[in-house]
């Protein structure tokens, strides 16, 4: 059965939606899923209609109309005139494809693969008790935790925070220019979108106040 979040349930809006905490600031998410969510942003798309139909949903605004289509068993279909984007699922293994470009989710013994065409790179994921490291073509990250002591490597440099009682001291490159640290990959299709929330199968709370709902990576 889909899980279905909707956070302004009125037919005709033409203000902001409060955010939430599934898929993030100035989204509202449409349907939440084990891998991330199906979401709209109501401060691009403007004055907007959102409605259920026998199949799903449909959204129109600025950005046209666009359909939702589907069930977590066959999958799901955004469609927006003659494009057509297509989620299916098997557990946490997702396959999203659209307009000549892919996305794929692959786990494995605790591994995660995220592959992506737009834009293109392999990243691969993995946590072990004290150490957080994500690998793809930009090179090499780690997350390392020890006692209060937090080290971040990258291809950039180091940055280490001191977590002391009542003080924090942070040295190095900062977080928002280390590639790959953040919250998960973000898929827009026409003012609605699609997220895959890898924090969540990597929870980061050594980090997650700078890079809460930073992309992993950029358009």
């Amino acid at each position: 059965m889909k899980t279905i979040f909707l956070v302004c349930a009125l037919l005709s809006v033409n203000q902001w939606c409060l955010a939430d905490e599934t898929s993030g600031p100035n989204r509202s998410t449409i349907l939440r899923f084990p891998w991330g969510s199906l979401y709209y942003e109501p401060g691009l798309i403007g004055p907007y209609q959102f409605e259920s139909t026998n199949d799903g949903f449909r959204l129109r605004s600025n950005q046209g109309e666009v359909a939702i289509q589907g069930t977590d068993v066959n999958g799901y279909r955004l469609i927006w005139g003659k494009e057509t984007l297509t989620i299916n699922q098997n557990g946490l293994d997702l396959d999203i494809r659209g307009n000549g470009k892919t996305w794929t989710l692959h786990s494995i013994n605790g591994k995660y693969t995220l592959a992506s065409s737009s834009p293109r790179d392999t990243m691969v994921f993995e946590r072990n008790a004290n150490t957080f490291s994500i690998k793809g073509a930009k090179g090499l990250v780690t997350v390392t935790l020890d006692f209060q002591t937090l080290q971040i490597k990258s291809p950039l440099g180091t940055t280490t925070v001191i977590n002391d009682i009542g003080k924090r001291t942070m040295s190095g490159i900062g977080l928002d220019q280390i590639p790959y640290l953040g919250r998960g990959l973000f898929i827009p299709f026409h003012g609605v979108g699609i997220f895959i929330d890898v924090a969540r199968f990597f929870p980061m709370q050594e980090v997650a106040e700078w890079v809460e709902w930073k992309p992993i990576l950029g358009p």
